[in-house]
């Protein structure tokens, strides 16, 4: 079993409600999550890859953090990742798992990431 603590709580800094993508930036700026998700790093900024052995892992997460009563699935989230690249917020990249923030989302979430850590 994982243990996860996020030491920044994104919705409670916005105002808003916690959003798939903020879920997966903390989960990249946390180094015990790497076995999860990880940034790909020869490729563009804002690349990240989902492992293909915890990938389901990452889902049941984001349906705790939710407050889903049943069980999150990848094959759901990666639902909410595609309508994502309908709005060009996170676009899917060619390689299998791989996703990309957009940088204005990519911008946002690291502004956001660094004005949490001051307090």
């Amino acid at each position: 079993m994982y243990s996860v603590f996020f030491t920044v709580d994104v919705a409670v800094i916005s105002g808003r409600k916690l959003r798939l993508f903020h879920f997966i930036f903390e989960m990249l700026e946390n180094p015990g999550m790497a076995h999860c998700v990880s940034w790909v790093p020869s490729a563009s900024i804002g690349v990240f890859r989902f492992s293909s052995q915890n990938k389901e892992r990452v889902a049941e997460l984001w349906g705790q953090r939710k407050g889903n009563r049943r069980p999150m699935t990848y094959q759901k989230m990666s639902r909410a990742l595609r309508n994502y690249a309908r709005s060009g917020e996170i676009v899917k990249v060619k390689k299998k798992l791989t996703y990309r923030f957009s940088s204005a989302v990519l911008d946002s979430l690291r502004g956001q990431h660094d004005s949490a850590k001051l307090y």
